[in-house]
């Protein structure tokens, strides 16, 4: 098996002729493989010196061939192919969102200046479910370029995406012929129907909105990933039918169990709506609206003034535009690192991120753990339950335990002539119930603290020699770890 592998990864043909770890890998996880018996054919190759004798020679009476024969014959289950059109295919759903929001803002800009109707401007952002169809198709274009034949897909997957490309084929002519229909006379008759422009616009609307359907659903999933677990895992006939239809690609997702929590996902949204809304007001007052004036002179001056070209104003209004649009797909990645930065400093104070500059930082607050071990993990009453005249979450931290020692051993401080008295013993009596507090917090915590530190060995997240330095020691005849 390695030398197979190792002939094909150092062969100098091309990535089309040339199979990768990938496709051995799937060979491995096919149905085909299981048509092979673990063992070569080469009675010289028969000694596995990680096995014992005899785990390479086939059994009595097998008559597979052996594994070596089917990854000769193994084809190249994926092929990549190379072209730009691969990174505009990754990146479809950005491009796809500039597109949609650029038109939006423009048809919200030029309403603005030629004092549209609410009702006009909002048939005019209607067509940007056009858009949406159109850029749909397009990708399902790539993915099927990228796709065949490098890849094998089942049969259900092909059904899918020509099906998908078909319809929306034929939605997007009729959303085509409805939008100029919307558009044209108040009164007219097409396909025979005799109606107004309105009506033919909910023709055009109820129709976009059937193929709007997979982006509702894709938003709903988005806005709670446990949907969409629970569609891609689900073993349900009609719901494997759907996906294979609208979906086929996600056939080849991994890790369909994996999706973040509610609480998580509506910080992420917060974070992307507050920054999407920012980006699309900025862009709208010195992106978009900047532009309005100059195009409608240049379209005015074509429409009022003889000889003029449409070309030469089309390739003007072209120039023009086009570096807007640039710098419009381009500044999301500014205002990105924006808000990164706002969002990082703020998980940054709510962690306590650079609390702890130097070692004596982290010594000082590994001396706090037990105290706060303590406070977490026992009740009020801990302290009285065995008999001590101090609860163990009343007292006071370490520090101010050690102050108040001092305090009560020098004769001098008011405090220790209070408790002094004639009566030595009842301050010593007192300073060793404090201390016995303090005590008892490192023995429980020294406990808890071991066992994690053996779970990281146990998980060999840490040597054996981190082990020994980062537990606490116990000897005989101490009653407490050191």
């Amino acid at each position: 098996i390695y030398k197979i592998i190792c002939a094909n990864m150092k062969s100098n043909t091309d990535h089309v002729n040339k199979r990768n770890y990938d496709d051995f890998n799937e060979f491995f996880w096919s149905r085909e493989c299981l048509q092979y018996r673990y063992s070569t054919g080469d009675p010289n190759e028969r000694t596995d010196l990680e096995g014992g004798s005899g785990i390479t020679t086939p059994l009595p009476g097998e008559s597979q061939l052996p594994i070596t024969v089917g990854m000769l014959n193994a084809p190249k289950t994926f092929l990549e192919k190379r072209s730009w059109l691969r990174g505009i295919m990754a990146m479809s759903r950005l491009v796809e969102w500039h597109i949609v929001t650029f038109y939006l803002l423009s048809v919200l800009a030029f309403s603005h200046d030629l004092v549209w109707g609410w009702v006009y401007t909002l048939q005019v952002a209607s067509g940007v479910f056009w858009l949406f169809n159109s850029l749909a198709i397009c990708w399902g274009l790539l993915e099927v370029w990228s796709s065949y034949p490098g890849i094998h897909l089942p049969a259900t997957s092909i059904f899918g995406s020509i099906f998908v490309l078909i319809a929306r084929f034929l939605i997007l002519v009729y959303q085509t012929l409805y939008l100029m229909w919307t558009f044209g006379p108040s009164k007219g008759s097409y396909l025979g129907i005799e109606a107004d422009s309105t009506f033919w616009w909910w023709q055009y609307v109820w129709l976009s909105l059937l193929c709007m359907t997979p982006y509702f659903l894709e938003a709903l999933t988005n806005l709670c990933p446990a949907i969409t677990t629970k569609l891609y895992t689900s073993r349900n006939d009609y719901i494997q039918t759907f996906l294979n239809i609208l979906f086929p690609i996600s056939r080849l997702y991994v890790g369909k169990e994996v999706h973040e929590s509610l609480k998580h996902t509506t910080v992420y949204v917060f974070f992307w709506a507050t920054l999407i809304a920012w980006k699309l007001c900025f862009s709208y007052v010195f992106e978009v609206y900047s532009m309005v004036l100059p195009t409608i002179e240049l379209t005015d001056d074509y429409a009022n003034f003889p000889d003029q070209s449409f070309i030469k104003m089309s390739l003007l209004l072209l120039l023009r535009w086009l570096p807007q649009f640039i710098v419009y797909c381009i500044d999301m990645t500014i205002w990105y690192s924006v808000w990164q930065a706002f969002a990082g400093t703020s998980v940054g104070f709510s962690e306590h991120l650079g609390d702890i500059r130097s070692m004596k930082d982290i010594r000082n607050s590994f001396g706090r753990a037990p105290e706060h071990f303590c406070s977490k993990m026992l009740s009020p009453d801990a302290g009285s339950r065995r008999g001590s005249s101090a609860s163990f979450l009343n007292t006071q931290s370490e520090s101010s335990l050690d102050s108040r020692r001092q305090s009560l051993m020098n004769p001098n401080s008011k405090e220790g002539q209070s408790l002094l008295g004639n009566d030595p013993h009842k301050l010593q009596g007192y300073v060793n119930r404090l201390l016995d507090v303090r005590i008892q917090k490192w023995v429980m915590f020294s406990t808890v603290w071991n066992e994690v530190i053996d779970q990281f060995r146990a998980e060999d997240l840490i040597s054996n020699k981190e082990r020994d330095y980062m537990k606490f020691s116990r000897f005989d005849g101490f009653s407490q770890a050191i």
